[in-house]
């Protein structure tokens, strides 16, 4: 891509990964809202953090394990 001398071409802003939303009622107490965010941690895959959408509050759940079957 050539570089505009006059500074006059706007650029492209660069993609920004979205962070889904899903329907998961908050944990905080008095708060009504019924939708989080899932934050992703590479390096702990199983534990999972929300963070409430409207409040903004962050609670953790621990997933997977061992099972004795």
């Amino acid at each position: 891509m050539p570089i505009d001398p006059t500074g006059t071409k706007p650029q492209p802003t660069p993609k920004t990964p979205e962070t889904p939303e899903i329907n998961l009622a908050c944990r905080r107490g008095g708060c009504d809202s019924m939708t989080a965010t899932q934050i992703v941690i590479p390096t702990r895959p199983s534990s999972r953090l929300y963070r409430c959408v409207k409040c903004k509050f962050t609670w953790g759940i621990n997933v997977g394990g061992f099972i004795d079957i």
